[in-house]
């Protein structure tokens, strides 16, 4: 009973999707195209979890080279509304978590600016306003925006859940059909073994190939875990054996695997992606560090899950016992990282 009632809500679900691309293939909802500035967007077919906040940071980081930059969001979860630029004023909660956290890498860059709406084409319209000379926009999470037309959309997929082996919610964890990857420009394999076998990389395009028409250029990318930072006035950089790995991230798992890789015992709490901290779940970490039965042990989380912390002062008591975060970034299988780069300046200069 269960099973069928699954089925008739993705039935619902999937018409309703339907519907929205009709009317847009029909011209009967607008669509925006921008000459200026260039737009690039970057999303999944999935919710959530397939590494599109390094993937925005890698390519702001590039591009902040040659041109100023400026990274749009909807800012999921911060309390606040409309549009918004980050400032020194801003914490996660006024400006979600991921906005927050790329202004943190880009604070101190003038040639890139931190921006939220829930209106996309608004969002565009009110950064020209604030600062006409932006060249490019990054569309974080844009995928589904079928009212604007960017100048190249990148599609991110997993290595460990490709859209290709997924289903449509709320069966699965798709927010469309598969084939809504023919719209992209650039496929992303995310979060892929670093000794990925170049036969199983063709088996991954052989599988992804009837979903779209054209030739579309496929990257395998990999996490990059860099040393960890200590949260508060401690100086360790490195991580005792015994951790309490506390998440609150989509998909978790590779850090936990990453960590246990290297050799550390690890108990994990896992939270909701995007969850807001509560003084009794800072309350409840403590006291499950203190049943740890080791005297060498430490807390640790990610990037995401810091800047959500941080935005409380209820952390004080817990920057009090040795706590850590992991900053990542990603990487390129089989240096393609060269191709990749080329391809997006040539989008942004042409």
């Amino acid at each position: 009973m269960f099973s069928l009632w699954l089925q008739s809500v993705r039935w619902g679900y999937a018409r309703m999707v339907a519907l929205r691309q009709f009317l847009y293939n029909k011209k009967i909802k607008k669509t925006f195209f921008y000459k200026k500035p260039k737009v690039i967007s970057i999303g999944n077919l999935s919710v959530g979890g397939t590494g599109k906040t390094p993937l925005t940071i890698y390519l702001a980081k590039l591009l902040a080279k040659h041109q100023i930059v400026a990274v749009l969001s909807r800012g999921y979860k911060r309390k606040s509304v409309d549009f918004k630029v980050i400032n020194g004023l801003d914490s996660a909660l006024t400006a979600g978590d991921e906005p927050y956290l790329l202004y943190t890498y880009f604070v101190h860059n003038p040639n890139v600016l931190i921006a939220v709406c829930e209106n996309r084409t608004k969002g565009i319209d009110k950064i020209m306003e604030y600062k006409p000379d932006v060249e490019v926009i990054l569309l974080d999470d844009a995928f589904q925006q079928l009212s604007l037309m960017p100048h190249l959309n990148i599609l991110l997929t997993t290595f460990d859940q490709p859209f290709f082996r997924d289903h449509l919610l709320p069966v699965g964890r798709l927010r469309e059909p598969r084939k809504g990857a023919s719209r992209a420009d650039i496929i992303l394999v995310t979060k892929s073994p670093t000794n990925l076998s170049s036969l199983k990389m063709e088996a991954i395009k052989d599988s992804m190939q009837p979903y779209y028409t054209k030739s579309i250029p496929i990257f395998f990318t990999h996490i990059i875990y860099h040393n960890p930072i200590m949260i508060g006035d401690g100086k360790a950089d490195k991580l005792p054996i015994v951790l309490l790995l506390v998440t609150g991230i989509a998909t978790p798992l590779p850090l936990r695997n990453y960590l246990e890789t290297n050799g550390h015992k690890v108990t994990h709490l896992i939270f909701p992606d995007h969850h807001w901290f509560t003084y009794a779940d800072i309350l409840k970490m403590i006291s499950v560090f203190n049943g740890l039965s080791h005297t060498d042990k430490a807390i640790v989380t990610t990037e995401k899950d810091y800047v959500r912390l941080i935005a409380h002062d209820w952390i004080k008591p817990l920057v009090q016992l040795p706590i850590f975060y992991i900053p990542i970034e990603i990487g390129f299988l089989q240096e393609t990282k060269e191709i990749f780069e080329k391809r997006i300046i040539q989008t942004v200069l042409s």
